[in-house]
């Protein structure tokens, strides 16, 4: 089978995934002592620093070929995860703060991403992807500052309704009449969901339902991202969208009961070490696609993400 054909297309680099994710943690938990709490936030960030090299395109890097030019951004974006925490307690600002940022400014993204970028269509590089990030930042603090913390339980109904749904049946809706519907399904999607955890005695809050979220995302994003919706691409909507529910909700259902029956693992700890396989797993597709299996992937073609953002 070619490397180039799912699901050895999707599965490699979910290895090189899991495989960077465990040196991650052994670095940070090993060498600097750092705890996974500590460690997924560095993670989330260094994710959403992705996020922005996404909506930059191939800038500055054009001419680089990959891998060197994914490493490149790898690196750029594993500081930029770095210093967040540092620069908000800089700021005199305590840990409080990490989480209600980092959710209201994928919220930011997901703005962005929904209406087909409509901020910086006039402006070349750098330009749109500052105007971007300073958006998605001052949305963010203004955000948390007059509401506080909009729970992320909404992020993964965005990453099943734009990638395994594909904005069914909105395609074909112009702006900003999409935007608009799509976070109403958005909202409505997550308040199915939120229902469901009160009707299992729990909340997306509580280490348990933390977890289960979290897990949730993986496979969301692992199988409509990484394997590109193997293996019913050619089956229509909304039957596709309903069977990738179905395949994330049976993974989820048994990689809990593994962790928390076999493996028996303390859920909070459980939930940020999933956040940081979340994380890379994010950043991998951003800024490598496909590479090592599609040694022509990177940037450009890295899921229906960049060139939204680059439209």
């Amino acid at each position: 089978m070619s490397l180039n054909n799912q699901p050895v297309r999707g599965i490699i680099p979910v290895l090189c995934v899991v495989i960077s994710s465990i040196i991650f943690i052994g670095i940070g938990q090993g060498t600097f002592g750092i705890n996974p709490d500590m460690l997924s936030v560095y993670a989330l960030f260094f994710v959403w620093a992705a996020f922005i090299v996404s909506l930059a395109g191939n800038w500055p890097l054009e001419k680089v070929k990959q891998p060197l030019r994914g490493i490149t951004y790898l690196g750029i974006c594993l500081v930029g995860g770095v210093l967040h925490p540092l620069i908000i307690s800089w700021l005199g600002y305590g840990s409080e703060t990490y989480w209600p940022l980092i959710s209201n400014l994928f919220l930011g993204i997901g703005i962005i991403i929904a209406f087909d970028n409509p901020f910086v269509n006039c402006f070349s590089q750098p330009k749109a992807v500052f105007f971007n990030a300073l958006f998605c930042y001052v949305f963010a603090i203004i955000l948390m500052v007059g509401y506080g913390f909009v729970p992320s339980i909404w992020f993964a109904m965005f990453v099943y309704y734009f990638f395994w749904v594909e904005k069914w049946p909105l395609q074909q809706v112009s702006q900003p009449v999409k935007g608009i519907l799509a976070f109403t399904v958005l909202g409505f999607l997550s308040l199915i969901f939120w229902q469901a955890y009160s009707m299992a005695g729990t909340s997306f809050f509580k280490p348990e339902g933390g977890l289960f979220f979290v897990l949730f995302v993986w496979w969301l994003v692992m199988f409509s991202w990484n394997l590109e919706t193997w293996p019913v691409q050619k089956v229509a909507q909304p039957i596709k969208g309903i069977i990738g529910l179905t395949i994330s909700l049976i993974l989820t259902v048994l990689s809990y009961a593994i962790i928390l029956k076999i493996l028996v693992i303390d859920p909070g700890t459980a939930g940020s070490i999933v956040w940081i396989f979340v994380s890379w797993l994010y950043t991998w597709d951003i800024v490598l696609s496909k590479w090592p299996a599609d040694q022509n992937s990177g940037l450009s073609q890295s899921s229906e993400l960049a060139e939204t953002a680059t439209a």
